[in-house]
């Protein structure tokens, strides 16, 4: 692996944990309680000189958003999706997609669950590995990118939640136009 990505994922994990210890020492309203759970479903398109499209549904990730002590604004999200599948006489296929992001949103998160709930606009950059593994054959790519998005509240603790984003795939040197769309339960 060219050591290139590597930089620039340790780069992009640093600025991660800049911009959390930057909200945390701008106080504000202590919501460390607030944790997020959620799916998604997902559709991304490849952009390159090898173009792809996959979509996925119902949920193409699962997802906990953990708020930053003393910050109403910042929200640390890792999300997984993992998948094994062995068909008989062949190797088994592990395919996985680890991601870390960070969300800013424009309004404190706690407005998701107030009453009457508010809608919630965001950002979110993150970094992530994606691959696969067969038969001591393995393949694996760093990736980085931002999205923008809105939770859309629709009963007490629960959101709806929309986002589109864009990536960097460093392996394939490709970019990646993805959207998202699925479900969060708020607990305290």
């Amino acid at each position: 692996m060219p050591r290139r990505p590597f930089g620039v994922l340790v780069t992009l994990v640093g600025l991660l944990a800049a911009a959390g210890s930057t909200a945390t020492a701008q106080g504000g309203p202590s919501n460390t309680n607030l944790m997020e759970f959620g799916i998604d479903a997902g559709a991304t398109f490849g952009l390159g000189d090898q173009s792809s499209v996959q979509i996925t549904l119902p949920a193409s990730r699962f997802r906990v958003g953990f708020s930053l002590p003393g910050s109403s604004r910042w929200t640390i999200e890792p999300a997984t999706f993992l998948s094994w599948t062995k068909v008989e006489d062949a190797d088994g296929v592990f395919v996985y997609d680890l991601e870390l992001g960070a969300l800013y949103h424009f309004a404190a998160p706690t407005n998701v669950i107030a009453t009457p709930p508010l809608s919630v606009l965001y950002v979110r950059p993150f970094i992530g590995v994606s691959g696969l593994s067969s038969g001591g054959d393995d393949d694996s790519e760093f990736f980085a990118g931002a999205g923008v998005g809105m939770k859309l509240p629709w009963r007490q603790n629960l959101a709806w939640r929309l986002e589109a984003n864009l990536g960097y795939g460093f392996d394939n040197e490709a970019f990646r136009l993805g959207f998202l769309a699925g479900m969060s339960f708020f607990t305290r």
